[in-house]
């Protein structure tokens, strides 16, 4: 078989075949560290949803506060709605002063 025989058949293809690894070698890193990025964005935006989450649950805290307190305001407005309602009911002792 001539030289550049065996080049061609089998140099050339070794050749291109070793090139085609080294550029599927890049292609690899390259999408690895876009799919690194990508994740490492989502669990960052993972955590601010989480903070989103936690400021949701203690605004809710802070409604429920005020909705007892709201409750026992209203409580006590009954209780001296009444207590004034006895007032005006009694009848007046001895005349007006």
């Amino acid at each position: 078989m001539p030289d550049f025989v065996w080049i061609q058949e089998v140099v050339f293809p070794l050749i291109g075949m070793g090139m085609g690894a080294f550029v599927l070698y890049g292609v690899y890193r390259t999408v690895n560290r876009i799919l690194d990025r990508r994740h490492e964005t989502r669990l960052r935006g993972g955590s601010g949803v989480t903070d989103e989450v936690e400021r949701l649950r203690l605004r809710l805290d802070q409604l429920e506060e005020q909705g007892l307190r709201m409750q026992e305001l209203e409580e006590r407005l009954d209780f001296a709605e009444r207590m004034l309602a006895q007032h005006a009911n009694r009848p007046i002792i001895g005349g007006e002063h």
